[in-house]
């Protein structure tokens, strides 16, 4: 029963208003602290008049009222005008309370609140919220002046004036931290989405989408950052090339090319990813940083993987194509810089093409 009644309250609490486009997160947090007045509201009389004075504690009921009225107003209005609304009762309430009981009573703390709420809930020009401080500013002030020239309208004992100070103080401190939590997390929502989207674009960015492997632009920043960071790091670069890619492509069409180039992926990074970082470095061609591995070690590495293509062919949709590919081999020789190195182990792939393909150069 009671799980049924508080499902029908948060469904309230979260009704679309009329209007459409209109912020769903700000019209919960108005609600929220609509409620929370209303109930403060209706708390004054009980406390007055257990501690005094007990005249004036209409004045509760008659802003609880407003308080309701506002809720209900959030249901039909734009978001807009119930904050102002919302606002105003708020602030009518502290110069009403401040005349009626004096500056000590503390409610003048309020405001703060109501400064978060407006600049964070209204989408106007920063002229207009500077107004509003400028407004609330001068209330205040006004407040204060009025109260160090006049005595309030009832006079309140030492036990009520603590009892008002902490019920006003705890109210403001309550409503401060629902504002700033709904705002907070607004931000932290808003800045997640930006972050992961950025963190997307720059993995788009640096990745080949047929493959998922990383681009030529990705890799030459990579090998370039590492380059520079350990000079002295040994290294060695392999570039490999599947065997007439284009007579694939002339013959079983462009999606059976697509097909074997995400099938070549599949097993280089099964048998190299390991050990080295993979980059579709255009077209049919594929570039592969082996850190701290020489020559030989990696030339032994890239004929088992030609090996198994070998006895691997590929099937498009049941015939069976023979895939190879030739690969050149380049060790790093410490003084020449990367752009030479990349020209050195194309040179030694095409040397590969000419000596008949399916092989590895070094």
């Amino acid at each position: 029963m009671f799980g049924e009644l508080w499902r029908k309250f948060c469904s309230l609490l979260k009704k679309e208003a009329v209007h459409e486009n209109e912020p769903q997160r700000i019209l919960l947090l108005l609600r929220i602290i609509l409620l929370i007045l209303c109930l403060y509201f209706l708390s004054i009389p009980l406390v007055l008049s257990a501690v005094g004075p007990k005249t004036g504690v209409w004045i509760g009921y008659i802003f609880a009222v407003m308080a309701v009225a506002a809720f209900c107003a959030t249901y039909r209005l734009k978001v807009h005008t119930s904050v102002l609304i919302c606002a105003g009762v708020q602030l009518a309430w502290v110069i009403a309370f401040v005349i009626l009981y004096g500056w000590d009573c503390g409610i003048q703390h309020l405001m703060f609140e109501m400064l978060v709420l407006v600049y964070f809930a209204i989408y106007n020009s920063l002229g207009y919220k500077i107004g509003y401080t400028i407004l609330l500013f001068a209330v205040r002030f006004g407040l204060f002046l009025y109260c160090r020239t006049d005595i309030s309208v009832l006079a309140l004992t030492e036990t009520a004036t603590v009892v008002l100070q902490i019920i006003n103080t705890v109210i403001t401190f309550v409503l401060m931290a629902v504002a700033c939590s709904m705002f907070s997390s607004n931000v932290e929502s808003a800045e997640k989405k930006l972050v992961l989207y950025n963190a997307q674009l720059k993995k788009q960015a640096g990745t080949d989408p047929l493959t998922g492997l990383w681009n030529r632009r990705q890799m030459m920043q990579y090998i370039t950052e590492k380059h520079q960071k350990e000079p002295n790091m040994a290294f060695t670069l392999g570039m490999g090339d599947i065997d007439f890619f284009k007579r694939i492509n002339d013959h079983w069409g462009h999606d059976c090319g697509d097909a074997v180039l995400v099938w070549i992926t599949r097993h280089m990074s099964q048998e190299l990813s390991e050990h080295a970082r993979l980059c579709r470095w255009g077209g049919e061609e594929f570039i592969f940083f082996f850190p701290e591995m020489n020559g030989d070690e990696v030339c032994l590495i890239l004929n088992n993987l030609r090996m198994r293509l070998d006895n691997e062919p590929f099937d498009w949709k049941g015939e069976w194509i023979p895939i190879t590919m030739t690969f050149g081999v380049e060790e790093n020789d410490f003084h020449s810089n990367i752009d030479t190195l990349l020209k050195n182990v194309d040179d030694k792939l095409y040397m590969g093409k000419e000596q008949g393909r399916d092989r590895v150069i070094y």
